[in-house]
């Protein structure tokens, strides 16, 4: 009986086979970290719009409280700037010190606060005429005319691990 050399090609096919499954299992777990990532990037962005979005609402309750704008002050202490004296570039982090904002009332799991300031823009004379230039329908008295107090609330949050950032503007009207 003649012995047969083997030439170990089923080795080498093996090896190529477990190789390229290997980069595939890679592949599909470096993508599934990625996809993991920017979900958790999706989450905070969404936490830090909400919190923004409280901000807000604490400032219109706010607003809803006055009866006077004598607290307004062009320096913004307070957190309440009179009309044209608002901070220009909502992007420098300075303009969002404790002294020149106003902390929400309300927060996520005692953390995470939206920071907020109020400008008086002035008052808008409502005649009957000028009742579309202010969108005010729908809010309650509608007709009429009067004197009506503009403000722009602008309101800062962070998402919970500090990299998405939120800044949302609205402008609100009340009678004084």
């Amino acid at each position: 009986m003649k012995i047969k050399k083997q030439s170990g090609a089923v080795l080498v096919i093996s090896i190529v086979i477990l190789l390229v499954l290997t980069f595939l299992v890679l592949s599909v777990t470096q993508s599934g970290v990625v996809q993991e990532k920017m979900t958790a990037a999706v989450r905070d962005s969404h936490i830090s719009q909400e919190i923004a979005e409280s901000g807000l609402r604490d400032a219109e309750h706010y607003i809803e409280t006055l009866v006077t704008i004598n607290g307004f002050n062009d320096t913004g202490n307070g957190g309440l700037y009179t009309q044209e004296k608002g901070p220009a570039d909502l992007f420098d982090p300075s303009i969002w010190a404790d002294s020149k904002t106003r902390v929400a009332t309300t927060s996520v799991s005692g953390q995470l606060e939206a920071s907020y300031y109020i400008e008086y823009l002035g008052i808008q004379n409502l005649s009957d005429d000028d009742l579309g230039a202010v969108n005010i329908t729908g809010y309650g008295t509608t007709t009429g005319g009067g004197n009506l107090n503009i403000f722009k609330v602008v309101s800062r949050s962070l998402g919970a691990n500090g990299n998405s950032e939120r800044i949302v503007e609205i402008y609100y009207g009340k009678r004084l």
